[in-house]
């Protein structure tokens, strides 16, 4: 196969180094602020600067990996905004999430040495407290999750926001951490909508960027010319271009020796099966079987796998006899 027929357009931003890459670069700010004010329409976040040098979260347990964040901006209120893509589901999601959240909120209390010691001067003759207090008035924290799985099953709702509030009255406690998941696999249309939400049409993008050859008609909005633009291979420098070439080759490699795996072992009982097969399968066929597991765990999978084989040219038939999908299926794609 020839280079056009394998590398498409546009960068695969799902891949966790191409997401830094994109939204975490100087030249695509106006990119990500864009998105950040779509996502949060009500915040009017006028510009954003990069936190380039926190990026890395000390863990303050012995024997356990350190943080480290994909994006993370500050805004001119110092509003902080970590930005994650999480490309596979994990146990615990929502509780690691609500750990690390942790890291961000405690630097936003002791951020700015000099502001605390000017307050300290201004407050001298006040009780000490008052000087502690003023400490906890921190700027709001937003962590933003792209999530390239569900954590709702049966929706085909895609944006999901957490905050703290009381039960009964819905009162909010504080506005200071607020929890943002983009679910984008609920996203299942075959083509936007000039009607969808931006959270939809955002998941459309991100899932299906590195397959088209150009943006599609419904995107018309501001922020996905630039981020088309953005990603855009002709944008990056040569060595850039090398390096995705070999990164995407890596990737599909990666999944056809998955997928054989997977073709090798689906006859073989559930425990073996389970061992070869993709995780997703693995975890939901284990109390069901291997074919449920196959059919609910294994289907984003294979589509993911099915988009790729169709955009470097194997045939509509070929894929589904391989995958399992019907062809209209594969065509829609």
């Amino acid at each position: 196969m020839n280079e056009e027929t394998t590398i498409s357009r546009y960068v695969n931003i799902l891949m966790d180094k191409w997401f830094k890459r994109i939204l975490g670069s100087e030249a695509n700010k106006e990119t990500l602020l864009a998105l950040l004010g779509g996502l949060i329409p009500e915040r009017d976040i006028v510009d954003i600067s990069y936190n380039r040098r926190k990026l890395r979260k000390r863990n303050p347990f012995e024997d356990c990996r350190d943080a480290f964040f994909d994006v993370e901006c500050v805004d001119a209120d110092g509003s902080r905004f970590v930005v994650e893509m999480q490309q596979d589901k994990q146990i615990h999601f929502r509780e690691r999430v609500l750990f690390y959240s942790t890291f961000p909120i405690q630097e936003q209390v002791l951020a700015d040495e000099a502001k605390k010691s000017l307050l300290e001067k201004l407050l001298s003759r006040r009780p000490k407290f008052v000087i502690h207090d003023e400490h906890f008035n921190y700027p709001p924290v937003y962590i933003i999750s792209f999530l390239n799985f569900s954590l709702h099953e049966n929706t085909d709702q895609v944006l999901f926001r957490y905050d703290l509030r009381e039960r009964t009255t819905g009162d909010r406690m504080t506005d200071r951490i607020n929890f943002i998941f983009l679910e984008m696999t609920n996203y299942r249309k075959p083509e936007p909508e000039e009607g969808d939400s931006f959270a939809e049409k955002l998941s459309y993008a991100f899932t299906h960027m590195s397959i088209l050859k150009s943006r599609p008609a419904a995107l018309i909005e501001k922020v996905f010319g630039l981020l088309f633009a953005a990603c855009d291979i002709d944008t990056l420098s040569p060595q850039e271009q090398n390096q995705y070439k070999e990164d995407m080759t890596t990737k599909w490699d990666r999944e056809n020796i998955l997928y054989t795996k997977w073709l090798d072992g689906k006859n073989e009982g559930l425990a073996e099966g389970r061992e070869e097969g993709l995780a997703e399968g693995r975890e939901e066929g284990l109390a069901e079987g291997r074919e449920e597991g196959r059919e609910e765990g294994q289907l984003e999978e294979r589509r993911r796998s099915a988009a790729q084989y169709k955009q470097r040219g194997v045939s509509p038939e070929i894929i589904a006899d391989v995958t399992g999908l019907s062809v209209e299926e594969i065509e829609a794609l």
